[in-house]
């Protein structure tokens, strides 16, 4: 079991934390997808838990921090593009590849043998005699996951280990993880889509901004952060667009010359196009991950909330409230708590760590009109005046 709590990677010199007060657990039997975009802090989570980064907070392996091992190649299989061939197992190109693991089996202290059992269950007995500057991109994944795993551990760390990889490559990588979990492994693995996390996971954590923004079972990912629609691209979408939108159908703009479309099956829509004459370029299903905004975020719950705010064991953490009539200071806004944190970890990294009330992604609608913005207010004859500030100078307007 890995328990990570209250992992944060602050920045100096006004730059914004990679990572902020991440708690969660992950279980064994389970594989747990830590989710998020590009820069979200997936790598910098992974890589503070195996101490390879300076933070703060703490990640117990069974109780235990990864320094605390004894072996720790024999408890924790990491697999971390980047950190080093000590972690990753990358090997000289013009090496074997049954000799590149036989040598680092015999550095982890386990027979040769394991080697061969290894090169099998990965599926590289065949090319075990070529050198690994022939390797293909998925080859070197299993190569680099035998690694991993030569010292028998009963709990993976895998980094993106399917990015770029074949969809052949990549349902096997799920099946061997989803076996690992079988016999009571822990598998905790970073993934950038919505779709891969949904099709390997039991558990999903995402992150956002280097902030938890929700921990969920996969069924209740699925139920509340998946959204079904058809990709649609053709030089005549805005035709397209309002025969749907007079159907009563959800429509909405995906880039320059495409709609998404929702609620409505991929055939009608190609039939719909047929009959009226419009070329299509793009017909497709997909999946969209839907944001949690900001304002939904309940309270702070115990570990096992689906999303949590706060410390480490759920109590006080709160959403930023508004302030009472007649009060003398406004409530300060989520921007300013986070930067007021972070202010705390730079100046005295020796406190403990606090309560952060997280801001998730805005809800974003961008229904296909063609007539301009979206609805809403109309702005007034002074509202892109140059703001003046206010009386005092602790104030600024905003």
């Amino acid at each position: 079991m890995i328990q990570i709590t209250g992992l944060t990677k602050v920045h100096r010199r006004g730059r914004a934390p990679a990572l902020l007060d991440l708690t969660f657990d992950a279980r064994p039997g389970v594989v747990t997808a830590l989710l998020g975009a590009e820069g979200a802090g997936k790598t910098t989570a992974l890589r503070l838990m195996v101490e390879l980064e300076r933070g703060h907070g703490i990640t117990l392996f069974d109780g235990r921090t990864y320094r605390s091992l004894r072996r720790p190649e024999r408890e924790v299989g990491v697999v971390l593009p980047g950190s080093g061939d000590a972690v990753l197992g990358g090997g000289h190109p013009g090496l074997r590849a049954r000799t590149h693991l036989r040598m680092l089996a015999g550095a982890v202290g386990v027979p040769a043998a394991r080697a061969e059992d290894l090169l099998e269950q990965t599926r590289l007995a065949g090319v075990a005699g070529h050198r690994l500057r022939s390797f293909s991109p998925g080859m070197h994944r299993r190569l680099a996951l035998a690694v991993a795993l030569l010292g028998s551990p009963g709990t993976l760390l895998l980094d993106a280990p399917t990015e770029g990889l074949s969809p052949r490559n990549v349902e096997w990588f799920h099946s061997f993880l989803r076996s690992f979990t079988v016999s009571g492994g822990t598998v905790l693995v970073t993934t950038r889509t919505p779709q891969e996390a949904s099709a390997l996971a039991d558990r999903v954590v995402t992150l956002d901004r280097g902030r938890l923004l929700a921990d969920q079972p996969v069924a209740e990912f699925r139920r509340t952060r998946l959204h079904p629609e058809v990709s649609v691209r053709g030089p005549q979408m805005a035709r397209l667009a309002d025969l749907l939108t007079e159907q009563g159908h959800q429509v909405r703009r995906d880039g320059g010359a495409g709609i998404a479309v929702s609620g409505l099956g991929r055939t009608e829509i190609g039939e719909l196009a047929y009959r009226h004459g419009i070329l299509l370029h793009e017909l497709a299903d997909r999946v969209v991950e839907q944001p949690v905004p900001y304002p939904s975020l309940p309270a702070a719950s115990g570990r096992s909330g689906h999303v949590r705010l706060g410390t480490p064991d759920g109590g006080g953490g709160r959403l930023p409230q508004p302030a009472e009539p007649g009060s003398a200071a406004p409530a300060e806004r989520p921007e300013e708590q986070t930067a007021t944190l972070v202010a705390q970890f730079s100046a005295a990294p020796e406190r403990p760590l606090r309560a952060a009330t997280l801001s998730g992604p805005q809800l974003f609608r961008d229904e296909f009109s063609g007539a301009g913005p979206a609805s809403g207010p109309t702005p007034g004859p002074n509202a892109h005046a140059t703001p003046r500030p206010t009386a005092g100078p602790d104030h600024r307007s905003e």
